[in-house]
């Protein structure tokens, strides 16, 4: 009876009773929002469940028991996990788009500024040589190359410094000669 009570106060306005709600279902949010593997996926269900608090008929619970009215939210949370998980992670549908405009661009390194790169790169110990090329080409963050290397983010930040540091030496050693 007292989740009926909550419900019937939430909706009339009752700021606490929502907020004491959302709190006796947040671990079923948490748990549900972790299965779905994106970043909004507790804030979806918690709005969700916010705008149900609001919507929901409270005809449909013929009596006021705590167990239907727990079955019912936990039901709606399930579903409603299964709607965002059909938009945002089914729904995701990589594509390539093929602008001919790229072919002609001269921003585009060449051949030959490639193997520069890779040259200079070539003159690096093999940690830095990695941590920059994990950092600086394929885009992962200093706790996504700690974790591959097994070493701490400290030591990623460390060896990048290093790397661009020895790397700037070697230029400037290059523009000299």
């Amino acid at each position: 009876m007292e989740l009926y009570f909550l419900l019937q106060k939430a909706q009339s306005g009752n700021e606490e009773s929502t907020i004491n709600l959302f709190f006796k279902f947040h671990p079923a949010i948490k748990k549900l929002s972790r299965n779905l593997h994106y970043e909004e996926a507790e804030t979806d269900l918690t709005i969700a469940f916010l705008e149900f608090i609001r919507n929901i008929d409270l005809n449909l619970f013929s009596n006021h028991s705590d167990g239907q009215v727990v079955n019912f939210i936990c039901k709606f949370l399930k579903n409603k996990s299964v709607d965002l998980f059909r938009k945002h992670v089914l729904g995701f549908k990589p594509s390539v788009e093929v602008n001919d405009s790229l072919l002609y661009d001269h921003s585009i390194p060449s051949l030959d500024s490639e193997i520069f790169v890779y040259t200079l790169l070539s003159t690096l110990p093999q940690l830095q040589r990695e941590v920059i090329i994990k950092k600086f080409i394929h885009s992962f963050t200093d706790r996504e190359i700690a974790k591959l290397l097994g070493i701490s983010r400290q030591a990623v930040n460390r060896a990048k410094n290093r790397g661009l540091k020895n790397l700037r030496k070697a230029l400037e050693k290059d523009k000299i000669s």
